[in-house]
């Protein structure tokens, strides 16, 4: 009897899946996110976005890659200098000397809570077409 390993294959299967799956759970993400704020969002206790700046900046930064070990994407906002501000709010002067109160209204962590749990299901998925 023997037995025929293919563990490179089965690597190679495993890593392209999570790929795949990273990437979705990214992108599910960003549209989560964009969802976050725009027209009426104050009702809800969001941030109401006025130029779209939010919206348009919110993207996949860097798709899923191997880095050593690990499989890695990046996803956020990109050329909005107040997004931190309206993730995390900011009380105190700025650098012009004017003083803010502003509070936080989460729209990265709430979509990432939604969506990084499905991971998971995602790489099943993938797996299965892979």
């Amino acid at each position: 009897m023997t037995l025929n390993w293919k563990g490179d294959e089965l690597k190679r299967k495993t890593v392209r899946a999570t790929r795949i799956a990273i990437d979705a759970t990214m992108a599910a993400a960003v549209q989560h996110a964009r969802g976050s704020h725009g027209p009426g969002a104050h009702a809800q206790q969001r941030f109401e976005s006025q130029k779209g700046d939010l919206e348009r900046g919110t993207k996949i930064v860097q798709a899923a890659r191997e880095e050593f070990r690990t499989i890695r994407g990046r996803w956020g906002v990109v050329g909005v200098p107040q997004a931190r501000r309206i993730e995390l709010g900011f009380q105190g002067p700025d650098r012009l000397g004017r003083v803010f109160s502003q509070p936080a209204f989460p729209y990265l962590r709430p979509a990432a809570e939604v969506e990084y749990p499905k991971l998971a299901g995602r790489i099943r998925r993938a797996a299965a077409f892979a």
